[in-house]
């Protein structure tokens, strides 16, 4: 049987490499995590429909974030609870959510506060395509983006349209 070579005690040690500077170009990307984030523009101009009371809306922040996608998504939903004329009909247009982590918005009407659990989403598109879901529903289109608004005033909307569309809205909240 050979015995096992036993390297001899090296006599130079490491060099000492903690003071050297390190940059990002030294530091694998992959190393650094990056947190998802959105950011999701509030147009004041916007037709708002028969939902949402203009007053409160321009009491808004121009945008929510950047923050996580689940945070944007509770303040923008959350915001268009705020701004209703009545909670309870913006309430009853959102969609709740099911399993998983969860957030919550709440509205008060008919003296009682209700909750509303909303899913916690790391997509960009995801919460995207609710708000603009959401958006359809409240019939205030071009609501949030993620691009900022220019600051102008959207041309009005015919009268026949936003009668069509305030019919709707008012057949809506007497099924409530």
């Amino acid at each position: 049987m050979t015995p096992l070579a036993i390297s001899p005690p090296r006599s130079t040690p490491e060099p000492d490499i903690s003071s050297i500077p390190q940059d990002a170009a030294t530091i694998p990307t992959s190393a650094v995590p990056q947190a998802l984030t959105v950011c999701i523009y509030v147009n004041k101009q916007a037709n708002l429909g028969p939902y949402l009371d203009r007053k409160k809306v321009q009491q808004l922040p121009e945008h929510f974030g950047p923050e996580r996608p689940s945070a944007v998504l509770q303040q923008a939903v959350q915001a268009c609870i705020d701004c209703a004329l009545q909670q309870k009909a913006v309430f009853s247009l959102i969609k709740q959510g099911y399993g998983g982590e969860m957030v919550s918005v709440s509205a008060s009407f008919e003296g009682k506060q209700h909750l509303l659990s909303l899913l916690v989403v790391n997509s960009i598109g995801y919460v995207l395509r609710f708000l603009k879901k959401l958006c359809r529903n409240l019939l205030c289109d071009n609501f949030f983006s993620n691009q900022p608004f220019q600051q102008y005033s959207t041309v009005p909307e015919g009268p026949e349209v936003y009668e069509n569309r305030r019919m709707e809205a008012g057949r809506q909240l007497d099924q409530l």
